[in-house]
């Protein structure tokens, strides 16, 4: 059973340890300071308009996430959307993508923008999948990744 729900302090741990398995996966050092929201998810998502979903396994731990961050009048941006590597291809992505989809819909939102380094083909997939088109490429504190975007609402 995979549930969704609205993150709690209380995640923090799995949070990050998720993160951490999936960013190695994608060979990313895990102590770069482009993932410092991750350590204020109340302030950078919860607080300011955005929402921060965590999905859980049988036994409650944490096994996915994804934010929904306010980029500006009616602008999301999609970040953190992670699946632990032993979870993967079960369709938990699509289902906190569609959860993210939908709450910014009900938060007045009418475009999401996400990024997606290079190397991660099956983020590039399920974008693609789902409606986000294309918008270029570009140099993130460093990271090489490929730019999306879609309409919504």
């Amino acid at each position: 059973m995979f549930n969704i729900r609205q993150y709690s302090t209380v995640d923090h741990e799995d949070v990050w340890r998720v993160h951490l398995l999936v960013i190695s996966e994608a060979g990313v050092e895990p102590t770069h300071q482009h993932y410092h929201d991750i350590f204020h998810i109340n302030e950078q998502y919860l607080n300011s308009g955005g929402e921060f979903l965590v999905g859980t396994g049988v036994d409650g731990t944490v096994v996915a996430m994804g934010g929904l961050k306010r980029l500006g009048g009616d602008r999301a941006e999609i970040k953190r959307l992670r699946v632990h590597p032993s979870y993967q291809k079960l369709g938990y992505g699509q289902q906190l993508l569609t959860q993210l989809e939908q709450r910014a819909v009900e938060l007045g939102f009418r475009s999401i923008y996400l990024d997606t380094l290079t190397n991660q083909t099956g983020a590039q997939k399920l974008f693609l999948n789902n409606g986000y088109a294309p918008i270029g490429s570009a140099n993130i504190d460093g990271f090489d990744v490929n730019l999306f975007e879609k309409t919504i609402g």
